[in-house]
């Protein structure tokens, strides 16, 4: 299956929002009015986001000024209107426009803590790389991408760590198995995976555990992966602290959000190490490593 990676150039993915579910031990926090984009104006009954206008630290105000009790909430549901292609919508390089199915219409992004410190503020972190899929069908007029909640992140702004770099160009197409590459701009990608000693012939690219039980068995699942920009750029945004693994591929064009491809990570050999995110703390992290340290 084709699929769309964060970041290409001259495509949209558009998504329409008509309500947000915080559920939670006995009444659930239903939101459906969203602020209009003149603030002079009421608010909306949807809210329209095109996901690749706000990738980086870039981010869209949804909701603004809820209160909401203090304590664990199981989950937060995104309504989304899909199978509409005027409400939500991938478009392609080139122009060709298709509608975004939603599994059940929401996306459950799994539970978040409201603490009882006054203000905070939450960001979803959508990694498209590992959310969104294509699915062709015979008849081209019914083919479809596919939106689901693996890769969305609810994450606490407040104790976001962040972790960007750069990735110089001569690695693109350098070495084995890159070298030879059509277009050495494309197909470079940074891998992140939650631990340290990790087993570095065994990271996986992106795959759905569900739909790859083999690789989910034998693999390390990729946390979050990043298109390299041409000029050698890249950043995650909103991670929660933790110690990871960071690893670039030159091999990552042929990368499937559904199953594993054997993209070789990391390519070139040895550009994978280990670093440690604190709360709030923005890490460099920049390719070749010195060392197998960040350089």
């Amino acid at each position: 299956a084709v699929r769309l990676l964060k970041g290409d150039k001259g495509t949209s993915v558009t998504i329409t929002i008509d309500q947000i579910t915080l559920n939670r031990p006995g009444t659930d926090v239903v939101i459906d009015s969203f602020p209009n984009e003149d603030p002079d104006l009421p608010d909306t009954d949807t809210i329209t986001i095109d996901l690749l206008e706000v990738q980086g630290l870039d981010n869209v105000l949804v909701v603004d000024g809820v209160e909401v009790p203090v304590g664990d909430y199981q989950n937060m549901r995104l309504s989304i209107i899909d199978e509409d292609i005027d409400a939500s919508w991938v478009e392609e390089v080139g122009g060709a426009r298709f509608p975004i199915k939603v599994p059940s219409e929401e996306l459950k992004l799994g539970r978040f803590e409201v603490l009882d410190e006054g203000v905070q503020t939450f960001v979803l972190e959508f990694n498209l790389a590992k959310a969104l899929t294509f699915n062709p069908k015979q008849n081209a007029d019914l083919s479809r991408y596919i939106l689901k909640p693996r890769g969305v992140r609810i994450v606490d702004v407040g104790r976001a760590a962040l972790l960007g770099g750069s990735v110089d160009p001569d690695l693109f197409d350098g070495e084995p198995p890159c070298d030879g590459k059509l277009d050495p701009a494309v197909g470079n990608m940074v891998y992140l995976y939650q631990g340290h000693d990790l087993d570095l012939d065994a990271l996986g690219d992106n795959y759905d555990p569900e739909l790859d039980p083999t690789a989910a068995a034998t693999l390390a699942e990729p946390y979050a992966a990043e298109t390299v920009g041409e000029d050698g750029a890249y950043l995650f945004a909103y991670l929660p602290a933790g110690a990871y693994t960071v690893a670039f591929s030159c091999d990552a064009i042929d990368d499937d959000a559904d199953i594993d491809d054997g993209i070789v990570i990391p390519s070139p050999e040895g550009q994978a190490a280990e670093i440690s995110l604190d709360e709030g703390e923005e890490l460099s992290c920049d390719f070749p490593l010195v060392g197998g340290q960040c350089g």
